[in-house]
C-alpha cells in the first residue's frame, strides 16, 4: 500500500509546511460519495514536495512539476500535491502560466466554482469553506467562485466542467455563472480537443445528460464544443415528433437504458442518432417535413465527428453502425428477418433495440408492443445459435473489429462460424485468442471473409 495520507501530513507538518486537502475529496465526502480522489495544496514549493515524498519511499511523477503539481501514490492510489496557486492565465490559452500563491486563502481564490473550492488542514483537520459551498452544495447550485466570465477566461475548459458538473451531480448552474459562461464561450475552440471530448464524454455518462445538454445549448457553448450537432436546434419535425430534432436527441439521451458497461456507448449513439436529419430535410407531397435515408447520411456525419472527437476505434465502429441501422425494422414474426437485423450489428443487437426504444420516447405514438416482440424474437434467435454464433468463438466482433481495423458486417460472422467450429471440433482450444487471430488472418487473406 505504501505510505498513508497520515504519513504525508505528518511530514509536511514536521517539516514546517502546510498541507490542506482540496477539491472534489471534500465535496464527495459532503455528499457522501466514494471517493479516491485525494488531492493537495501545499506553501511548499515543487522542489521541496518532491524531495519531502521521496524522502518517505513514496511512488512519484513528475509530469506536472512545471505546473506546480507533484503526483505520489498514497494508499494504493494517485494524488496530486499541488504547491498553493497564484495563476495568471493569458485569455483562453491552453495552458496557464503559473504563478505560486502564498496562501490556502489565495489559492482557494482561483478555484473554479464554490463546491471546488472547500480546504481542510490535513494535520489539525481545521475546515475551509471561504465562499459557502457547502451552502450550494445543499441547494443543488454549481456557482462559479467570485466573477464567472473571470473565472471562465483564466482558463476556459471550466465551462464544460460546470456544464459537466450539472450532469454528473443533477446540479442547476446558477443564472450568473450560466451568463458568464455565454460571455466566454467562444474561447472553447482555444482547447485541445483531448480536454473538450474529455469533458463531453463525462456530462453525457452523468446522473442527468439532459441537463447537461441543455446547458450547452443555453450557453452558446454547443457550436463551439460540438459544432455538427447545432444545426439540429430548431430543426422541426413531422407530426410523429413532439420536439425538434435537437429536443429529440437529448430525450433520446435521457430515455436510453443503460448499465455502467453501456453507458459510454449508448449515449453517444442516442445523441448522434438524427444527426444526418437537418442536412436531408425536404418537403414531401403532403406537405410536412420529410428525412429519407437520413440514418445514412447520419452515420457518415457520425464517422467524421468521432474522428474529430477523437474516442476509441472499436467504441466508434459500433456508434456509427448503431446510427446507420437505427431506422431497421425487421418482422418479429420472420425468422430470417430477425436474423438479418441481428447480423447487421454484431455483438451489438442489443444496443441497437435499446437506442430504438428510446428513439421511440419522445414520438407521438407508443411502439413499446413492437419492440417487445422484436426483443422476445432476437432472444429465441440468439439462443439457438448460442453455441455455433457466440459463446465458443475465442474472438468477439469487437475483437475482430479492432484487430482489423474493418467496419462491421457480415465478414465477422463468417469469421465466428469458423472459429465456433474449430473450437467444437476440439481443433482450437476456447481460450485461444492468438491462434484464433491467425485462423481469421489467413481466412481474410484468402477472401473468404
Amino acid at each position: 500500500m505504501g505510505i498513508s495520507h497520515q504519513d504525508l501530513a505528518g511530514a509536511f507538518h514536521a517539516r514546517g509546511h502546510q498541507l490542506w486537502l482540496v477539491g472534489g475529496a471534500l465535496r464527495d465526502r459532503l455528499l457522501g460519495i466514494d471517493s479516491h480522489d485525494q488531492d493537495y495544496a501545499t506553501d511548499a514549493d515543487p522542489d521541496a514536495v518532491e524531495a519531502l515524498v521521496r524522502g518517505l519511499g513514496a511512488t512519484v511523477t513528475t509530469v506536472g512539476k512545471r505546473f506546480g503539481t507533484i503526483g505520489v501514490r498514497v494508499q494504493g492510489f494517485w494524488s496530486e500535491i499541488t504547491t498553493f496557486r497564484g495563476d495568471s492565465y493569458s485569455g483562453g490559452t491552453r495552458w496557464p502560466d503559473v504563478t505560486f500563491g502564498a496562501s490556502i486563502e489565495e489559492d482557494l481564490a482561483r478555484r473554479d466554482f464554490t463546491i471546488n473550492a472547500f480546504a481542510e488542514d490535513a494535520f489539525s483537520h481545521r475546515f475551509l469553506d471561504l465562499y459557502h459551498g457547502r451552502q450550494d452544495l445543499a441547494a443543488r447550485v454549481i456557482r462559479a467562485v467570485g466573477d464567472p466570465a473571470t473565472r471562465f477566461r483564466e482558463d476556459p475548459l471550466r465551462i464544460l466542467r460546470g456544464i459537466r458538473f450539472a450532469s454528473q451531480l443533477d446540479f442547476e448552474v446558477e443564472p450568473g455563472t450560466l451568463a458568464g459562461m455565454a460571455q466566454t464561450a467562444d474561447l472553447i475552440p482555444t482547447l485541445s480537443q483531448e480536454r473538450v471530448t474529455a469533458e463531453l464524454d463525462k456530462l453525457l455518462q452523468g446522473a442527468n445528460p439532459a441537463r447537461g445538454l441543455e446547458a450547452l445549448r443555453e450557453t452558446g457553448a454547443l457550436p463551439f464544443g460540438l459544432p455538427e450537432l447545432a444545426p439540429m436546434v430548431g430543426c422541426e419535425q413531422n407530426r410523429f415528433h413532439q420536439f425538434d430534432v435537437w429536443g429529440h436527441s437529448v430525450a433520446t439521451v435521457q430515455a436510453v437504458a443503460v448499465t455502467p458497461e453501456t453507458v459510454r456507448l449508448r449515449r453517444w449513439a442516442a445523441l448522434m442518432h438524427d444527426l444526418g436529419k437537418p442536412a436531408i430535410r425536404h418537403v414531401k407531397a403532403n406537405g410536412e417535413w420529410g428525412f429519407y435515408r437520413h440514418e445514412t447520411i447520419g452515420a457518415e456525419l457520425a464517422t467524421s465527428l468521432l474522428d474529430r472527437l477523437k474516442l476509441g476505434r472499436a467504441e466508434s465502429h459500433a456508434i456509427v453502425l448503431l446510427v446507420r441501422r437505427h431506422m431497421d425494422r425487421p418482422e418479429p414474426g420472420d425468422r430470417r428477418s430477425v436474423r438479418r437485423f441481428m447480423a447487421r450489428v454484431p455483438e451489438h443487437w442489443r444496443d441497437l433495440l435499446a437506442l430504438k426504444r428510446a428513439d421511440n420516447a419522445s414520438h407521438t405514438y407508443d411502439d413499446r408492443e413492437y419492440h417487445d416482440r422484436l426483443e422476445a424474437a432476437c432472444l429465441r434467435a440468439e439462443e439457438e445459435e448460442r453455441e455455433a454464433l457466440r459463446a465458443e468463438s475465442p474472438l468477439t466482433g469487437d475483437d475482430l473489429v479492432r484487430i482489423f481495423d474493418r467496419e462491421p458486417g457480415p465478414w465477422i460472422r463468417v469469421i465466428k462460424e469458423r472459429l465456433s467450429t474449430l473450437v467444437l471440433d476440439g481443433d482450437l482450444a476456447p481460450g485461444d485468442r492468438e491462434g484464433a487471430e491467425r485462423i481469421a488472418r489467413r481466412m481474410l487473406n484468402r477472401g473468404r471473409a
